[in-house]
């Protein structure tokens, strides 16, 4: 690798990011009566004993479906495939189950030195997945770049000091939060340059 090249980590979100976003999130919210703005997660963790279990138990099996169905993103492959041959590790952190995450590992044969799922530990937004990912691999977090589709994976980024890369597809409409991502982009394909290999 070359010593100029500064990225020796990069952290992929799954849905959305990897795969195609099979999961939805409105229909989620309604049938377990949580309101927009709030944490899925976060919601069914403030639930009685009884309804948290019933809702965890539900969302395990609404992300099974969705990974059965699952869809690598267009130049998922190859930029996995890049990014490793240019000798930098891949990890991938995500809010969806181990059982969803290790299906759609499984179903691709994707490589990641680490993956983790909302069972390893404290979940995006909180920078402490990237924290402890870093810790694990040996990375900085200033030679690490995070991607993701979503609000708490730029957040988590900034929080733990990694390089946060969003991926919107959708030129014309660019979230809101886009302004926080320290890079935008608009398909897998165009992540190889701005790492620099």
């Amino acid at each position: 690798m070359s010593p100029t090249r500064p990225f020796q980590l990069v952290i992929f979100d799954m849905d959305g990011t990897l795969i195609a976003q099979m999961l939805d999130f409105h229909a989620i919210r309604a049938k377990l009566s949580i309101p927009t703005g709030k944490g899925i997660l976060e919601a069914i963790e403030a639930m009685a004993p009884s309804r948290r279990r019933a809702a965890e138990d539900w969302l395990v099996q609404t992300e099974l479906q969705a990974a059965e169905k699952a869809r690598l993103m267009p130049g998922a492959a190859e930029t996995l495939a890049s990014i490793r041959d240019a000798s930098i590790k891949v990890a991938l952190l995500t809010r969806n189950s181990s059982q969803s995450m290790r299906m759609v590992i499984e179903k691709f044969g994707l490589q990641f030195d680490l993956a983790w799922s909302r069972e390893d530990g404290p979940i995006k937004p909180e920078p402490d997945s990237v924290l402890k990912a870093c810790a694990q691999l040996g990375v900085g977090p200033g030679q690490t770049a995070c991607v993701g589709d979503f609000q708490y994976d730029i957040v988590a980024a900034n929080a733990a000091g990694a390089v946060s890369i969003l991926i919107t597809p959708d030129q014309r409409q660019k979230p809101q939060f886009a302004d926080l991502a320290d890079h935008v982009i608009t398909k897998l394909s165009q992540l190889p340059a701005l790492l620099g290999i």
